[in-house]
């Protein structure tokens, strides 16, 4: 289906139909890819895929090292120790992508509300670098 429609994809509601029509002997209301990235690639085509991706590097970018100086009994969840699990939990969150699809509204809640709480830490250290803790 991909080869098909590379670049924009089929939609939500073509790709459900289509496959319908490719799947014999299997009959449901519908069908599931198990794979987050061949879903993106199918139902979105190459630029849903590039969105992702850009989306994904930036995930990463959130958790680099700002040097703050901070002491050890003022760190708090989003220290530096957490910083450094950042890439670990996006690597995993990533792994998990290639065996399911990442539809669990509470594995992508927790992991874009970390995001949000780095992205209001980096903001307030930006506006305050002489912040002990942001």
């Amino acid at each position: 289906m991909f080869l098909e429609k590379p670049l924009a994809g089929w939609g939500a509601a073509d790709m459900q139909t289509e496959l319908s029509k490719r799947i014999s002997d299997f009959h449901q209301e519908q069908f599931f890819f198990h794979n987050t990235y061949l879903e993106i690639v199918v139902q979105y085509g190459l630029a849903g895929l590039l969105l992702y991706l850009w989306m994904v590097i930036d995930l990463f970018k959130l958790g680099r090292s700002r040097n703050w100086h901070t002491s050890s009994s003022d760190s708090g969840f989003l220290d530096q120790e957490f910083r450094a699990l950042w890439p670990l939990l996006l690597g995993v969150y990533l792994l998990n992508g290639s065996f399911v699809v990442m539809n669990y509204q509470f594995v992508n809640g927790f992991l874009f509300t970390v995001a949000g709480l780095l992205v209001a830490q980096n903001r307030r250290h930006e506006a305050d670098p002489t912040a002990s803790e942001c």
